[in-house]
This record gives C-alpha cells, structure tokens and sequence, in this order.
C-alpha cells in the first residue's frame, strides 16, 4: 500500500477538522479555557469570595459617594501627623477631627472640625469650628463658642466633605477578602496609587508620596464603610499648614453603619 505525502496527510488533517468545526452541533457548549496553574488557587479564592454582581470594578470619588442617596447619614474622618519641618528639622505633630452628619429629607447638615497642630494647621492652638446647614440658612459656631448666622465661613465649614479630605479612588477592584462591619457585609477592594485623589497633601515637584491603604465597600448600599491611609511624604504641605513637612500621615474614613437611612436630629446650634 502506497503511503501518503506529510504534505498531503497535513492537509486532510486540517480539512476533517475544519469539517468537525462546521457540522458542530451549534447547542453544544464551548469547552472551558484551562486555568493557569500557578494562579488557580487565587481565582478560586476570588470567585468563592466575590462580591455581589455589579462590584467588580468600582469608583468612590468622592470617598462618599451615593451617601446623599440615603435618607441619612453620619461618618468621621481622623487624621495624624508625625515628623519633621523640612526648613528647620523641628519635630512636626497634629491631628484632626471631622464629623459630619446628614438629614437627606430634612436638607439639613452638621459638620464639627477640630485640628491642632503646626503640621496641619497655621497655628498651634486648637481650633474646633462648627457649622450647620438648615435648608437655605447657616450657622457657624468659633473656637469661643460665638455663633454667627451667615457669611462664608459658615457655608464652608457646614458644606465641609469628605472628598475635599481624603479625596477618593477612581478604580478598585475586590481582592477576595470580606467581613462585616456593624453586621453589614463588606468586600476589601485594591487599587493602584495614582488612582487615589488625595487633597489633604498639596505636593510640589520635589515631593515624594508613598501611599497604602484599605478600602471596604458596603455593596448593601453601594457605599464606602471604610476607608484607611497611611502615607510615607517628604516636603509636601498638609491640610491648611503652610509649613513643608516630611514624615508620616495617617487619616480614617468610617462610616456609622447604624446611622445610615436614620434622620438625625440637626437643630439651629446654641447660642444662635
């Protein structure tokens, strides 16, 4: 029996499987692509751990995003500075407070700011400033307790966010890890670092940013429960200081699970 060329044998190969391909029976499913060995484990853990549809890819800027969707709200903002003034190689410190709450319904909003500190502020005293919003009316209260109806300094501290601090995350994706927070369901997400909008650093060309973080996202209501930095600088500004600085910033964001869809009791402040 004469034996076939390779040539000739190579192209009935692929003619009968180019046949096979064409007389498939179109109902029949597509086998599945093989999993890379070394990264199975992780897309299992991934896929076992995944949040709702819909979370896959998410962005948060600002860091309370959709919060204005709920009927009520409230969170807080910490922050901490250790290290030195870059002209001078004094030990630089200061800390802050924000807290804010919101009544959707009402249009009502309160906001209590605390900062001391020459790292973070143009002064060393303590300043605590509060600011109310009541519909179209504003409040501010000073560090002496004067309260005062109206004027610029009122809309800012009362219309005082989140964003304008601790700015927001454009890309996040989950990494598989969840737990609850208050009893509502969280999923951890990552991102890289030039996708983090960071305000409370004001950077010039020599500055250098190293930035880490957490995120855990409520996808029960589509919001940011956590939110946690830790930053490595060197020559930037923080916050309302003018003074460079070089060290180690630390700020929180967490919201108040129990607080959200509430309506708080935000009043004309005393003394106004």
């Amino acid at each position: 029996m004469r034996l076939l060329s390779p040539v000739l044998l190579l192209t009935l190969i692929v003619l009968s499987l180019a046949g096979a391909a064409c007389t498939a029976d179109p109902t029949e499913e597509p086998l599945p692509t093989l999993a890379q060995m070394e990264t199975l484990p992780t897309a299992i853990f991934l896929t076992e751990n995944a949040p709702p549809p819909g979370f896959g890819l998410v962005s948060f800027d600002p860091i309370d995003a959709n919060l204005g969707d709920r009927q009520g709200w409230f969170y807080t903002i910490t922050g901490r500075f250790d290290g030195e003034f870059v002209e001078s190689g004094d030990e630089a410190e200061g800390e802050f407070e924000i807290q804010v709450w919101a009544n959707e319904l009402g249009e009502a909003r309160r906001v209590v700011l605390a900062v001391e500190g020459l790292a973070l502020s143009p002064d060393e005293g303590v300043r605590r400033l509060e600011g109310v919003r009541l519909s179209n009316d504003y409040f501010i209260v000073d560090s002496g307790g004067q309260c005062t109806l109206g004027g610029e300094g009122a809309t800012v501290i009362a219309d005082l966010a989140a964003g304008q601090i601790i700015g927001g995350v454009v890309r996040a994706v989950p990494n598989g890890f969840r737990m609850e927070i208050e009893g509502v369901p969280a999923w951890q997400y990552t991102f890289a670092p030039e996708d983090a909008r960071l305000p409370a650093l004001h950077q010039g060309s020599d500055s250098v940013v190293d930035l880490s973080a957490e995120l855990w996202i409520a996808p029960q209501y589509n919001a940011v429960l956590r939110y946690d930095i830790v930053a490595q600088v060197e020559n930037v500004r923080v916050l309302w200081s003018e003074a460079p600085v070089s060290g180690q910033l630390v700020l929180h964001y967490a919201v108040e699970a129990a607080t959200l869809d509430t309506l708080p009791n935000i009043t004309v402040p005393h003394g106004c």
